[in-house]
């Protein structure tokens, strides 16, 4: 957050309200990706070989995920990023148009392969991802300029930093808060971890990249650490634990943490996209903090009961339904 001015001063449901009937809730930034995946017994090591079996192919990307979750609970959600002209741009796209993500600020690029992704999954629900990018490329700047003058809120996980400083530039100067989620492959130490949060008003982690970032475990005080370098508000994923969030008051910090709703894991691909932008459709409609992380628990519970990243995504009527049938 930029301490230059009173931006860190303002609360985020203070500051989503200022912002509210435009054109995008939630505006995802990033590259859509296909994600094919399979069911193993056991990883393999170094140079040894596991047979697995094909689950499937489908429309992934951990923005392009929480696009879809965001649409499905009911925001205004649009995608900006990049698909290839290959034979998957076109599974990519329906994929997203059939949540009701808006599609408009999303580009093809010629002579290009889209983005991909192979996804590993054990017996017990967990997963191992290899990740293939497309090529880096900036991000035309008055094409994002005018998207985020229509956004509320942006969302990206950023593993570009200089993307991520051009993206929180153009949002704050429209007035339009800056969500980014840190996994540890995007900020695999403090160094990068601090450069990264500094830019962001929402900073989503989940716990393996909390502790690589801050190098300590999730906790209020930890938190408390990240709070210090500018957001005004640190959420933490912890699996089956469930989630912690810290938050900037008017004139305090307010520490609030949630147990995960019981649930049959089947696959956690996507759980962390679902639960991130459940906690914001909540945020943007006026919740406070840990009504937030109770809502976006329970609608993680439905995503790690279906295979795929986005076969579970729930409705904002089913996660209320599992909320009222749930006491936790």
């Amino acid at each position: 957050m930029d301490n230059d001015s009173d931006h860190s001063a303002l609360l985020v449901a203070q500051w989503l309200a200022q912002t509210a009937g435009r054109r995008f809730d939630l505006l995802a930034f990033g590259d859509p990706v296909l994600d094919i995946v399979t069911g193993i017994d056991a990883m393999p090591t170094p140079g040894g070989k596991v047979v697995g079996r094909a689950l499937g192919c489908w429309g992934g990307g951990t923005t392009a995920n929480a696009a879809c979750a965001a649409a499905r609970l009911g925001l205004a959600s649009g995608m900006f990023g990049r698909v290839g002209d290959d034979a998957h741009a076109a599974l990519l796209r329906e994929s997203l148009a059939l949540f009701g993500v808006d599609l408009s600020c999303l580009v093809s690029v010629g002579a290009t392969a889209s983005a991909s992704a192979i996804t590993m999954i054990m017996p017990d629900g967990e997963k191992a991802v290899i990740y293939m990018p497309m090529p880096a490329a900036p991000a035309a700047g008055i094409r994002l300029d005018a998207a985020l003058s229509a956004a509320r809120l942006a969302y990206a996980m950023p593993y570009d930093l200089d993307e991520l400083v051009q993206l929180s530039t153009l949002a704050r100067s429209h007035g339009a808060l800056v969500a980014i989620d840190l996994e540890a492959a995007v900020a695999p130490d403090s160094h990068a971890m601090r450069a990264r949060v500094a830019l962001a008003d929402i900073v989503f982690f989940n716990e393996a990249g909390f502790t690589a970032g801050v190098g300590a475990p999730p906790s209020e005080a930890a938190m408390r650490s990240v709070l210090e370098l500018g957001p005004a508000l640190v959420v933490v994923t912890c699996a089956g634990a469930g989630a912690m969030a810290l938050a900037l008051g008017q004139a305090d910090v307010q520490y609030a943490n949630q147990p995960a709703f019981p649930a049959e894991v089947v696959d956690t691909t996507g759980a962390g996209d679902t639960f991130n932008a459940a906690f914001l459709s909540a945020l943007l409609r006026g919740l406070d903090v840990r009504a937030a992380l109770r809502f976006g628990c329970a609608a993680a519970s439905c995503t790690v009961a279906a295979m795929g990243a986005r076969a579970g995504l729930p409705t904002r009527a089913q996660v209320e339904q599992i909320m009222q049938q749930t006491t936790i």
